[in-house]
Order: C-alpha cells, then sequence, then structure tokens
C-alpha cells in the first residue's frame, strides 16, 4: 500500500489493527464499508485493502473537506491500485444520514463528542445487522477502536386470525 501523505490521524499500529478487524468482519452479506472522516485517507486505503479481497465489498469514505490534504486519498488509492472507493465530500451530517442504511460495517473517526447521538441515529436507521467502529481517543492509548454491533429493531408481524368455523352439534335424545 501507498499512503502518499505525511499526516497520520492514528499510528501504524493502529491503521494495521483496523484493517485486520475489518478484514474479519467481512462476511459473504458484506456490501459497504461506511467511513466517516476521510481526513488524507490513512484509514480509506487500510479499509479499501481489507475490502480488496472481496469483490462486491465497496468502501464509502465521507468528509467534509476536499481540499485539507496534498496528497489526496484519492491519490493513496489510484496508487495503490485500488478501485473499490468511493470518496465523497460535502455536508458530513447529511451524508452521514443517507450512507447508514447503505453500511454493513461503519468506522466513525469524527464526531467524537457526539457518538452517542450518532450511535442513536445509525440504530434508528439500520435495516440490517451493522458493526460500528469508532475510535475513542480517550482510550486510544490502551486500544484505540471500540466495536458495537447494531441490530435492526425487527416489529412482529401482525397474524391475520385464521377464520373461525363454528362447529354446531346436535344431540339426539333417545328415549
Amino acid at each position: 500500500m501507498n499512503y502518499l501523505n505525511r499526516f497520520k490521524q492514528i499510528s501504524d499500529e493502529a491503521a494495521e489493527a483496523l484493517q485486520g478487524l475489518v478484514s474479519d468482519m467481512i462476511n459473504k452479506n458484506t456490501t459497504n464499508i461506511l467511513e466517516v472522516g476521510t481526513y488524507a485517507g490513512q484509514a480509506t486505503l487500510r479499509l479499501a485493502a481489507a475490502a480488496s479481497n472481496s469483490p462486491s465489498v465497496r468502501v464509502i469514505s465521507i468528509d467534509e473537506n476536499h481540499d485539507s490534504f496534498s496528497p489526496t486519498a484519492e491519490e493513496s488509492l489510484k496508487a495503490s491500485n485500488l478501485f473499490n472507493t468511493s470518496v465523497e465530500f460535502g455536508e458530513l451530517d447529511r451524508r452521514f444520514e443517507e450512507n447508514i442504511v447503505k453500511a454493513n460495517i461503519i468506522y466513525i473517526d469524527r464526531f467524537h463528542n457526539k457518538i452517542d447521538e450518532k450511535m442513536a441515529l445509525i440504530q434508528k436507521n439500520v435495516i440490517v445487522p451493522t458493526k460500528v467502529i469508532y475510535r475513542n481517543p480517550k482510550n486510544s492509548g490502551d486500544f484505540p477502536f471500540e466495536v458495537t454491533e447494531v441490530s435492526p429493531e425487527v416489529k412482529p408481524r401482525a397474524r391475520k386470525k385464521a377464520p373461525t368455523t363454528e362447529t354446531k352439534e346436535t344431540k339426539k335424545e333417545t328415549t
């Protein structure tokens, strides 16, 4: 892998651990990995590498700032021959809400002080079981990631009542 930028949001060891963690989470039902907070693309590159063994899995990376880093995430992905990723920029909150339902794995590297609010939003909107990985900067000395599995709330269906057929018993009186 060719990460072209000097900026490192997380240590190399943590980036490697993230890649291994996501590789282990990917299964036959995984279609998309959502990364919230692209920055310069360090984690994006690792997520794309983890997904590269499964041709049907794509990484959707979203952020607000497109021109903050040079070289960009897209340049590192291209240099690494990883094309299973889309990098989108714009209003992060809106993009986050739009992409929740598309993801089976979500890696949040933003919203550190709003994580409870974002987890509630994920819980409300997921339609398939989703694994959420987020960085907790307060615990990053021990292990930089927390993992939570969120399942959609399944409401029981109302069952149709079977039509009742009344049977009348007739008694014959014997005398």
